[in-house]
């Protein structure tokens, strides 16, 4: 059947023709038939666009939206932060370093363990996205200190600002990308520095 395009007007309730409507919905698909009723209820107006057209990009995505995911064919709805709590609870990746490194693609979200006896340092890029983090853990005897790409630069409270690496052997430090205009990433640091 042919379907169209309506306006939601704020006279409809959560749901337009027994279909559940999502938090800042402003338009929906239906045909003729469903929408018979809802135009006579004024919860919706024609907006004379076929709905074979392509719909619209997606607003990004908010922690209270729902996710439907299909598991032994049940479906189940978990908020978008459910979902991102779990993605973070599953095992990541762990990448071993010996000598200095500038941190790749790889590394993103990972689990960098740099072991080694002698003093190492780790680049901060300066390309990465803001949200994007490393975890680094000192895992030799040998000193782990933290240099910056060109363009990059760190911000450390002010109790921290003449830190340069990681505390002891066994201890970690979280660097998290803050902004990024660029190629100009601002990194962030919390945990065991020294």
């Amino acid at each position: 059947m042919a379907t169209q395009i309506y306006d939601i007007t704020a006279k409809a309730g959560p749901y337009i023709a027994g279909i559940k409507l999502l938090p800042g919905q402003t338009s929906i698909e239906l045909t003729a038939e469903q929408a018979e009723y809802e135009l006579a209820q004024g919860t919706i107006l024609a907006t004379g666009e076929d709905g074979s057209a392509p719909p619209p990009e997606p607003a990004p995505v908010l922690a209270s939206d729902q996710v439907e995911l299909k598991r032994g064919g049940l479906a189940t709805r978990p908020t978008a932060a459910e979902l991102a709590t779990f993605v973070q609870q599953q095992p990541r990746t762990i990448n071993a370093y010996a000598a200095d490194v500038t941190l790749a693609a790889a590394d993103k979200g990972a689990l960098a363990i740099v072991a080694d006896d002698a003093a190492v340092a780790v680049t901060l890029p300066a390309d990465w996205a803001p949200g994007e983090s490393v975890t680094v853990r000192r895992g030799g005897t040998g000193a782990v200190t933290w240099a910056l790409a060109a363009g990059a630069t760190l911000a450390l409270p002010a109790s921290k600002a003449a830190h340069v690496g990681i505390a002891e052997q066994h201890a970690e430090a979280v660097f998290t990308v803050l902004s990024n205009a660029g190629d100009t990433a601002v990194w962030g640091v919390s945990g065991a520095t020294a």
